[in-house]
């Protein structure tokens, strides 16, 4: 009984440790700019310029699909990787670098909460992004019916969760911010074009399209089920492989971090 009493001690002030962390990680976050336009002015922007641009003639490049509709699916994908991949890794270098990491831990919050706080920060903050784009598509294009709603969600989800998890990663393992802004920068434009934010995949070539499989888009991962293609599962598959080296990665950087002087 005494055990049982020290976990649940443990877990309740673990939980009022983020609680109280959230808020002030949150204020921190949304102070850089390029968090706040990569998240919330540039997937909309991009999704009018294109849904206006194809217009609404289907063609086989968007396998038979409205392309405004596509866009404005695909681009809810968008915020995922732009927070996870920009905004998280830049936030949790900048702690590194400044040696604030530690600092908590000196007082006896340990980098995990940190890193538990900046995960839940991110996906609430995917959370206003998605809305952001929709707010917008609404009244200009109007939102597609979701023929697979559950499927959809399931995908941003598993999305979120995978490169919130890369994000984490990338965070951990560099050395300042501007290196993991870099890195982040360089990863998000291969993930938002090859996944489908740009050039719809019918339209890649049978490389690029191999290339876009194997990446942790959460992109087709959203438009697909959103307007009934198939090909879910393949993506799960993709972002569990992710998702698990991510983790591998991050469990190795913490337990490095921990042991250096």
């Amino acid at each position: 009984m005494t055990a049982l009493a020290d976990i649940t001690s443990r877990q309740r002030r673990s939980m009022t440790a983020l609680a109280a962390l959230t808020p002030t990680e949150l204020r921190l976050l949304v102070r850089d700019w390029t968090v706040l336009v990569f998240a919330f002015v540039f997937p909309p922007l991009v999704m009018l310029i294109l849904a206006g641009v194809f217009g609404t003639r289907a063609t086989v490049g968007f396998g038979w699909r409205n392309p405004q509709h596509y866009y404005v699916a695909a681009s809810v994908g968008v915020p995922v990787i732009a927070l996870a991949l920009v905004g998280l890794p830049v936030t949790l270098a900048s702690y590194r670098e400044r040696g604030v990491l530690r600092r908590f831990e000196a007082f006896g919050v340990s980098p995990s909460k940190v890193i538990g706080t900046q995960a839940i920060v991110t996906a609430g903050l995917i959370l206003v992004g998605v809305v952001a784009v929709l707010a917008v598509a609404a009244p200009t294009y109007g939102i597609p019916h979701i023929t697979h709603p559950i499927q959809t969600a399931l995908g941003l989800a598993a999305g979120t969760l995978t490169l919130v998890l890369v994000g984490i990663a990338v965070g951990l393992a560099t050395s300042s911010a501007r290196s993991a802004q870099a890195i982040g920068l360089i990863a998000f434009f291969p993930l938002y074009l090859l996944g489908g934010g740009g050039p719809p995949k019918g339209a890649m070539t049978g490389a690029m399209h191999s290339i876009s499989n194997a990446l942790p888009s959460a992109i087709p991962a959203v438009a697909d089920p959103w307007l009934g293609l198939p090909g879910l599962g393949t993506q799960l598959a993709v972002f569990a492989a992710w998702a698990a080296a991510a983790l591998v990665a991050i469990c190795w950087l913490v337990r490095r971090a921990a042991h250096q002087p």
